[in-house]
This record gives structure tokens, C-alpha cells and sequence, in this order.
């Protein structure tokens, strides 16, 4: 009998297949794939030999090149246990029931077409009753016709039930073939062996960056095998040590200014992170031009085992192509704190607007990004101090991370220059006073428009850092250093050259070199205090005391920008 299912129209076939078999090319496929692993595994020990000369050299080499062309054969042993094994379950989870289904299949159509005729016959009789038959005899032909059509109709679900389990398993089957056929041909993107895989999975299980260190730590024959399958996870997973996420992610920089189909906003982002790499020595410890909104990334300026580690974070509207100012204030910040220091410029998380500072939400998606960040410094050089400096709303951003635990994420000093203002929540701010907690220090210029702004109509982020226990103040006006010369005052809100308003362009910035306030963040991190007494000698009269004067003489009270 030759019957075809009545919703997706499959021939009723039996499906070959052995699963024995099947289990035993697993097997083989297994023990191969197991073989040559153990194999890469020992050639790690050559490529970790001690000592210099041409023959461990040599040694060395030929070890990664035979680990690098075993890998491909692994995959290849894994990929057809993988597929096969797969393709096994399905079988026996699939096929097997679909074939003892076939006999039911069969037997319910046949009784369904004979549930069928009886129902015509009876219905038939009924007819030619109700011309000539008695009022009993018509009663007994109608209700057989009805017993007829319960039993007809009865055959029929108990067939159109079988028929749907059937085509259920054989669907799933099917799609599982297919999906066997497409995965040895190339098309299933398996692309890293079983070990790689298992290992990748726990790295990104891991709970926070110390435990993904130590996973990590576990299996370096596996590394060169994620990070050739899987950079863009590698060169940003935290935990992960930083000179191996700065190689993987200064390579995937070379290979995206090879292209000529880049947006130009992204062409010019990737330019000024090359030149930060290749002139001044940035190491790019973070890139992510697809997973936000806006292009990600964080340089690391100085050495990487620095015993002080401080992090900056850019505020309002910062884009990756402003990188070069920031890595000027890097760079400057080391050569002042002295050996030893590294600094991070961070521009990981999507910045406000205009339109979207006075809400929480760009901090809340930031947060999370800069406390693994912050967790990772502390997992990888634990014994280092680690500082984070945040300009404007990336204090909220800043704060809102630190202030997500007690301990202040291994934090020790909090810095904040022209603040947007703080989170309003509760536990955040406890946590920032917390005896565990990093010490904070604050300043806002005269002459800055946009925090008291910031501050006054956030939703969610009015705090003041200068009303938090313990918050050391300082000068941002002017003054003089410890050498007597003169510090320039912070002309309004921006972090480098600029004041409060785009066209206005005037030094002095909050955290520009010659600018007081950058002179007592230098000092904060070298020293743990400013460098300058607050209203000290040099000090410039303050912006909004100027104003009042003009109001005054002027007997004019509208506003001076």
C-alpha cells in the first residue's frame, strides 16, 4: 500500500538506519579525535621548553606548527562524531517510532475506508427506507446510519492522530538529516574541537573575572585555537590576561582598515585608535565596533603589571574618535604619578545625549561593563592599586558600578571632575560610605555650566559627591603648584580643550595638563590628596561671583554664559 501523509504530503516509508553501527563510527570517531588532542596536549610542553639556541628554537616552532595542523584534524574527528552521534539520537529519537508507526498507518486507513463504506451502505438504506419502509423500520435504518457515521468518524481522528505523530517524527527526522548533511559539508559552522568548545562554554559561564581567569589558566593548548575561532570574544572578555586581549584585538583593527566597505565614522574611529597604538604606545585591551550602538573600546597606556592602575571615564557624547585627547591625559597622568603607572582610557559603554543625560539609562547599560572591567583589574593585579577618574555623567556611570557593592569593586579612590551628578538610589550610596569603600574626592568649576545642570534635572542622578561622607574637595579655578607657577583655571565643563559650548575653545580643561584641576588629580593618585589649597594663592575669581558682580553694577540680572 502507497500512502502519502495528509498535511505535509510524505510518502509513507520506512527510514533506514542502524543505530549500532552508527554508535561504533562514534566511537571510532571519538577515540581518534581523543588521540590527537592528547597529542597537541603534549606538544604544549615543547613549545613551553626553556633555554635559547637555534635547536629549541626550532623545537619550539615545529611544535606550533604541528599543534596548529593537528587542530584542523581534531575538528575534523569531532565534527563527524558530532554530526553522526547527533544524527544517531535523532534517529532513535525520530525515525524508530516513525517506522513502528507505519503498521498503525496502514491498518487505520484500511479500517477507516471500511468505517467509510459501511457509513455510505447505511446511509443508503436509510434512504430507500424513508420511501417505503415502516415508521419502525425508518427509526432502526436512520439509527444505524448514525452508529455508522460515529464509527466512521472515530476511525477517522484515530487515523488523523496517527498520521500527525507520524509526520511530527518524520519532520524531526528530516530536519535532522539535513542538518547532518549541511554540517559535513561545512555549513553548520562547528569550526572548534569538542575540548575548545567545552572550554569556551565555561569561560563564559564563569562567575566574574577571576574565576574566568582561572579557567583560562587551565588549558593553554587550547588558547591559540579560541582566539583564531573566537576573537571578538576573547579580545573582550575580562579575566582574560591583558596582553593577550591587546594582541587579538590590534589584529582585528589591521584586518578591519584592510577594507574599503567601512562606514566613514568607523574608518575614522579605527584611525585614531591605530595612531594611539602605533605612536604612543596604547595597548587596546577592549574593541567592539557591533555590539553597541556606538564603537567600544579602552586603551591601556603604561606598562601592564603597573603597580597603580587608573581608569578615565569620558562622559556626554564621547565618541571613540576623541580617543587622542584622552590618551594625552593617559599619558600625562603617568609621567606624573611616576614608574609604575598605567592609565585606561575607557570608552566602554553607549554615552548620552542631550536629550537622554538627565535619565539613569545609558549609566544602568554602562555599569555592568565598567564593574567587570573593574573586577578584572582586581582579579588579574591584585596587589596593584586601582583608581577611576570619571568626568561629568560618567561619574554617574562610574558610581553607579563602585557603588553596586561595599568593597567598591577593589576600588581606592573614586575621583570626580564636573560631576552630572551621583545615583539617588539608597544602597548605592551607602555603599560608596561604606567602610570598605573607595576614598572619593570632587570639583566642579566656577566657570562650569553643564554639572550644576546635569545635576539639577537628572532623574535619578541629583547627588552632589560633595555631600557624601568623607569626600574630599578640591580647586579647579586656578592656583599655583608646588613650584610657585601658575595653574590654569577650568574654563567651563569640558574634560579638554573647551569650555561650556562647542564653538567656545579655551585651555584649561578639567583634565587637561596646566589646568589646576588636573594638577589635583595627579597628585590624588600619586599622593592620596590635591595638590593645591582650595581658594590658594593664583586662585581665579570665582565664575559665578563674577556674574553677581556684573548684576550688580549693571543692575542687569539675566544670564551670562
Amino acid at each position: 500500500m502507497s500512502l502519502t501523509s495528509p498535511n505535509r504530503g510524505y510518502p509513507l516509508e520506512r527510514i533506514d538506519g542502524n543505530a549500532g553501527s552508527m554508535s561504533w563510527w562514534v566511537g571510532s570517531f571519538d577515540r581518534a579525535g581523543q588521540r590527537l588532542a592528547e597529542l597537541r596536549t603534549s606538544l604544549q610542553t615543547v613549545r613551553d621548553l626553556p633555554g635559547k639556541g637555534d635547536a629549541v628554537v626550532a623545537a619550539r616552532a615545529d611544535a606550533v606548527q604541528t599543534s596548529t595542523a593537528l587542530t584542523a584534524d581534531i575538528v575534523e574527528a569531532e565534527l563527524l562524531s558530532r554530526v553522526l552521534s547527533r544524527y544517531a539520537d535523532a534517529h532513535s529519537a525520530y525515525a524508530v517510532p516513525a517506522n513502528r508507526l507505519v503498521d498503525e498507518i496502514e491498518d487505520a486507513h484500511a479500517a477507516a475506508q471500511r468505517a467509510q463504506g459501511a457509513f455510505e451502505h447505511a446511509g443508503q438504506r436509510a434512504l430507500w427506507t424513508s420511501y417505503s419502509g415502516t415508521t419502525a423500520e425508518i427509526e432502526t435504518a436512520d439509527q444505524d446510519a448514525r452508529d455508522a457515521m460515529v464509527v466512521r468518524d472515530t476511525a477517522d481522528r484515530d487515523l488523523a492522530d496517527l498520521w500527525a505523530s507520524w509526520e511530527s517524527f518524520y519532520t524531526n527526522w528530516d530536519a535532522a538529516y539535513d542538518a547532518a548533511l549541511a554540517a559535513l559539508a561545512g555549513g553548520s559552522g562547528v569550526t572548534l574541537s569538542r575540548d575548545a568548545s567545552s572550554l569556551l562554554d565555561r569561560l563564559l559561564a564563569a562567575n566574574g573575572p577571576a574565576a574566568v581567569l582561572a579557567v583560562w589558566n587551565e588549558h593553554p593548548e587550547l588558547r591559540d585555537e579560541l582566539i583564531a575561532k573566537h576573537p571578538e570574544i576573547i579580545g573582550n572578555l575580562d579575566g582574560i590576561p591583558y596582553d593577550v586581549r591587546a594582541d587579538v584585538n590590534e589584529a582585528r583593527v589591521r584586518d578591519l582598515r584592510s577594507r574599503k566597505d567601512l562606514d566613514a565614522t568607523l574608518t575614522t574611529e579605527l584611525d585614531v585608535l591605530w595612531n594611539e597604538m602605533q605612536k604612543h604606545g596604547g595597548r587596546l585591551i577592549s574593541f567592539d565596533p557591533d555590539g553597541a550602538e556606538q564603537t567600544t573600546a579602552a586603551l591601556w597606556y603604561g606598562p601592564l603589571d603597573a603597580t597603580t592602575v587608573s581608569t578615565l571615564v569620558p562622559g556626554m557624547m564621547s565618541q571613540v574618535s576623541e580617543m587622542a585627547d584622552w590618551g594625552v591625559s593617559a599619558r600625562d597622568l603617568n609621567d606624573f604619578v611616576g614608574s609604575g603607572s598605567a592609565t585606561i582610557a575607557w570608552f566602554g559603554y553607549d554615552s548620552p545625549n542631550f536629550a537622554e543625560e538627565p535619565a539613569m539609562g545609558r549609566a544602568q547599560n554602562g555599569a555592568p561593563a565598567l564593574r567587570s572591567l573593574l573586577q578584572g583589574l582586581d582579579a588579574i593585579l591584585p596587589d596593584s592599586e586601582i583608581d577611576v577618574v570619571a568626568h561629568s555623567y560618567g561619574s554617574t556611570t562610574a558610581a553607579l558600578a563602585i557603588g553596586s557593592a561595599p568593597d567598591g569593586l577593589g576600588v581606592d579612590k573614586f575621583v570626580t571632575v564636573g560631576s552630572a551628578g551621583l545615583p539617588d538610589d539608597e544602597d548605592v550610596r551607602t555603599n560608596l560610605q561604606s567602610p570598605d569603600a573607595p576614598r572619593i574626592y570632587a570639583t566642579m568649576s566656577e566657570r562650569d555650566f553643564w554639572a550644576p545642570v546635569g545635576q539639577g534635572t537628572g532623574f535619578g542622578h541629583g547627588t552632589s559627591p560633595t555631600v557624601l561622607d568623607r569626600v574630599t574637595e578640591f580647586d579647579s579655578n586656578g592656583g599655583v603648584d608646588a613650584d610657585g607657577n601658575s595653574l590654569l583655571p577650568t574654563p567651563g565643563h569640558s574634560a579638554h580643550g573647551g569650555a561650556n559650548f562647542p564653538w567656545e575653545s579655551s585651555p584649561g580643561g578639567y583634565l587637561q595638563k596646566g589646568s589646576e584641576s588636573f594638577y589635583n588629580v595627579s597628585s590624588i593618585i600619586q599622593t592620596g590628596e590635591p595638590g593645591t589649597e582650595p581658594g590658594g594663592e593664583g586662585t581665579d575669581i570665582p565664575f559665578w561671583t563674577k556674574v553677581l558682580e556684573i548684576q550688580a553694577q549693571t543692575g542687569s540680572y539675566g544670564y551670562y554664559y
